[in-house]
């Protein structure tokens, strides 16, 4: 029967000790049946059909019971519609990131921080985490699953960035290709499409020329670009170098002429890629609870969680049937003894 089968078939076997009750059970209302006839020479029918029937209560209330503990399950579990929103996170890991705005504050800490309080905003979504400089790489795809791209933040650190250019446009179009196609689950196929977002931390240092045609073209194809803004625009400060942060006299990158090369941020370029990219831009100090409102005006994806194949448990109906038969025997032995007493 591939429509029936049972989560514990090992129970089944105590199914052996009911016809051995049945026997026992109708052997005994008989010769309890004699020996009155011994001492009474008319047996009231009804004692003994109220024993048969108390008899045969119990019987199909055992059987109920181990049929609820061998797990009965039949018929597919149902699809269910659910929504969620496809999101790119994407950080940039270059060196003017390293730089401190404010005492012993890294923007790379900065946007760390930024991040972590929006993913607990994105829970329920899907959401992947991209790394960027002169070059971009997705570093987590897209997953529902916030707690392995929280370990991969808490993992990159100041130690770990070995990237000194920096090219926006190049990490628009790296998480456009992976937005668009989206890595479709067959279990999860979307019925119906719907709007995408990449998140930019940065500040705005670009390398390249191309940020802004970048983010059009992905306007295009339905992804929104935001933009979070680290750093500040009050005074351009230097960028440590990799490995000396924190040592006592810290070294500071210089240019050709030796000259301190200081870094601002650049929230002008910021505000133009989030406006022709159909998004917002924001500062990461002030802006991370107005983002999460944005996304979540963003119209989601809507899809239908195929069955799996698994059979739905239905031991919940043998239970009910093992209950109403022994309530129902306690009110025919309450009737039964109260008719007894008139």
């Amino acid at each position: 029967m591939d429509w029936l089968r049972f989560g514990n078939p090992e129970y089944l076997h105590f199914l052996w000790a009911i016809p051995p009750l049945i026997f026992l059970l109708f052997f005994g209302l008989r010769q309890k049946q004699k020996a009155l006839l011994r001492f009474h020479s008319n047996v009231d029918p009804a004692h003994l059909q109220r024993h048969k029937i108390q008899a045969g209560l119990l019987l199909l209330s055992s059987l109920c019971v181990i049929l609820a503990i061998a797990r009965p399950q039949w018929g597919a579990k149902p699809e269910s519609v659910a929504e969620r929103l496809d999101v790119i996170l994407a950080l940039d890991i270059s060196t003017s990131m390293l730089a401190e705005d404010e005492q012993s504050v890294q923007r790379l800490d900065r946007a760390k921080e930024a991040i972590f309080s929006l993913l607990s905003e994105l829970e329920g979504n899907r959401v992947g985490l991209l790394y960027f400089a002169e070059a971009s790489f997705m570093v987590c795809p897209l997953t529902s699953d916030t707690s392995t791209l929280r370990e991969f933040l808490a993992a990159i650190t100041a130690e770990t960035l070995a990237h000194s250019g920096t090219r926006i446009a190049n990490a628009i179009e790296t998480a456009t290709e992976r937005l668009v196609s989206g890595e479709k689950n067959v279990t999860t196929a979307p019925d119906i499409e719907g709007q995408k977002a990449l998140i930019l931390f940065t500040d705005g240092e670009d390398h390249g020329e191309e940020a802004i045609e970048a983010a059009k073209a992905a306007a295009l194809k339905g992804v929104h670009t935001y933009c979070v803004g680290i750093g500040s625009t009050a005074r351009s400060v230097p960028i440590p170098l990799r490995g000396d942060v924190g040592s006592g006299a810290t070294p500071y990158k210089r240019d050709v002429n030796g000259q301190l090369v200081l870094t601002a941020l650049d929230e002008k370029l910021l505000q133009e890629i989030a406006e022709v990219g159909n998004g917002n831009y924001y500062h990461a100090t002030t802006g991370i609870t107005s983002l999460a409102t944005d996304l979540a005006r963003l119209k989601k994806q809507r899809f239908t969680v195929r069955a799996d194949g698994a059979y739905q448990e239905r031991f919940q109906w043998f239970v009910a049937g093992a209950l109403i038969l022994l309530i129902y025997e306690l009110i025919h032995f309450a009737i039964w003894v109260h008719k007894a007493r008139r």
